[in-house]
């Protein structure tokens, strides 16, 4: 469970929550393919793989949260995890176009669930999938967010989790952030540690708990990560250039 969402253009940034009897444990991961990236493998399920989030040296950044209808690690015993496309994306892809083709490439075979965003400095797009369907969205507002559900995906079998958890977290998050002033990297952090009494982003208690967040500067190609709840933890910088 996650809070995603992109500033057109601009940024990229997403939270990681997880159950408490879930294994915490992340690693930062440089990699290089046609093009060099840095981002954040968690191990959550001992058959995840890839990044559930990243930026390459073009600006490109890519960020996940799981949508589906049983949990994580049952769907990967018979699924791909979705962090395997998110790996080939930034290892591969300079802009929107070649990134939609990698997707179209992968939608025949049987991933995770979830939502995956992919930003650039040119324009983002969200994939909503749940094999065998799913759906594209490009980018046209200034600030996109996602959550746990799918907002145009159309599904058959109820999804896991809270619904009203994840609807408030992605009302809260919009609400944070599209307030008529520009977004910064400051903003987008502090936002990220919000505690809202009711849905908060930076989550400390409950079923959920935040482990982790992300901020990625498109133009700089930097990742600005915080090792544990984004509210108390120091931010650390990577470059994928």
């Amino acid at each position: 469970m996650c809070t995603l969402g992109a500033i057109s253009g601009r940024y990229l940034f997403k939270t990681r929550d997880l159950w408490s009897d879930s294994d915490s444990s992340e690693e930062i991961v440089n990699g290089h393919g046609r093009y060099r990236y840095v981002g954040i493998r968690g191990h959550a399920s001992p058959l995840e793989k890839g990044l559930n989030s990243g930026v390459n040296e073009c600006g490109l950044a890519v960020a996940i949260t799981f949508v589906d209808t049983v949990p994580l690690a049952e769907a990967l015993l018979h699924k791909i995890p979705r962090g395997v496309l998110v790996e080939k994306i930034l290892s591969s892809c300079a802009d929107l176009a070649s990134a939609v083709q990698v997707i179209t490439d992968f939608m025949p075979k049987r991933l995770v669930g979830g939502n995956i965003v992919v930003a650039t400095s040119e324009g983002s797009l969200v994939l909503e999938q749940l094999y065998p369907r799913f759906a594209i969205e490009y980018i046209t507002k200034e600030v996109t967010v996602r959550t746990n559900h799918f907002l145009n995906l159309l599904t058959e079998g109820e999804i896991l989790g809270n619904r009203d958890n994840s609807t408030g977290r992605l009302l809260r998050m919009k609400k944070l952030l599209d307030n008529g002033m520009p977004a910064s990297l400051g903003s987008i952090q502090a936002s990220l540690s919000d505690h809202s009494p009711t849905h908060p982003i930076c989550s400390h208690s409950g079923e959920l708990r935040t482990v982790s967040a992300a901020v990625y500067d498109l133009n700089s190609a930097e990742m600005h990560y915080a090792a544990g709840p984004p509210c108390n933890t120091s931010w650390e910088l990577y470059v994928a250039r």
